[in-house]
């Protein structure tokens, strides 16, 4: 698909307000996946319409339990509309229009649809002013290549030396967040894409237990340090919408089982045990 940039309007006056055409979208989706969520809570945090499609399934075999499965099970129509079958996707109601898929993309391309007016939305994602939108795009980057990505790397490597540079990269990159943290949320009062790109993996640090549950006490995250992680994760998880997309810990704690025990075939676990990052998965 290509996306079109248009120059914003330079002539100082309001933009008149368009009338949000009613459309309706398919999110193709998959509970346990922390990208998913981040296009999930895009797609609520504007009140897009939408019929959310669980694509992506851990089915356990007779005498499995979740943390046994390795392989998911991919319905059709997720590998129709993106070309290895990952989540989350977005595609209009009727399938008509090219699928629009990468988890940072489907955030943005939310924003897209309010701006368009196919949506009427409410507070952006990202901000209207170019510098400042160049800028909330930098710290997406920043955040995605070490909240996310260091996460994996705790989690999935085999040995102890790995695990703990990656907690070091993980609380350093979670240090970088508080520190320039403007309020509540990353960019101030409302939510944003910056926000997003993080949550994911802090929810399952902070509220989660995740690292500690499969890695021992050492990697969990210090209250007293962390407290405005902590903060912030309870506001994000106090938003309506992302609340909704919030899954069971103990079925999350189950389903990541595979991760820390090397057994994920999945394209983040792929990477990893290639040597790469998450955020550098084929």
């Amino acid at each position: 698909f290509i996306f079109v940039f248009q120059s914003p309007d330079m002539s100082g006056e309001p933009p008149a307000k368009k009338q949000a055409t009613g459309k309706r979208y398919k999110l193709l989706s998959a509970w346990f996946c922390p990208y998913a969520q981040r296009g999930w809570i895009a797609m609520e945090h504007h009140k897009i319409p939408h019929e959310k499609i669980e694509v992506l399934a851990l089915i356990p075999k007779e005498g499995q339990e979740l943390k046994d499965v390795t392989e998911y099970t991919k319905d059709p129509l997720v590998l129709k509309h993106h070309p290895q079958g990952m989540v989350p996707v977005i595609v209009d109601e009727e399938e008509k229009e090219p699928a629009v898929y990468d988890s940072l993309v489907c955030v943005e391309f939310t924003d897209d649809l309010v701006n368009a007016g196919i949506v009427e939305g409410t507070t952006p994602l990202l901000p209207k002013d170019p510098v400042a939108r160049a800028k909330a795009r930098i710290w997406v980057d920043t955040f995605n290549k070490t909240v996310a990505s260091n996460f994996y790397k705790v989690l999935v490597p085999r040995d102890q030396e790995t695990r703990v540079q990656g907690m070091e990269n993980f609380r350093a990159a979670l240090r970088k967040f508080q520190e320039n943290m403007k309020g509540p949320f990353f960019l101030g009062e409302h939510l944003s894409a910056v926000d997003l790109a993080a949550f994911p993996w802090a929810f399952r640090a902070v509220s989660v237990g995740m690292l500690e549950r499969y890695r021992g006490e050492d990697f969990a995250l210090d209250r007293a340090e962390f407290a405005k992680i902590y903060e912030w994760v309870q506001a994000c998880e106090n938003l309506p919408c992302v609340k909704i997309t919030l899954p069971d810990k103990e079925r999350l704690i189950g389903a990541y089982g595979r991760y820390a025990e090397g057994t994920a075939k999945s394209k983040i676990g792929e990477a990893l045990r290639a040597g790469k990052s998450a955020h550098e998965h084929d």
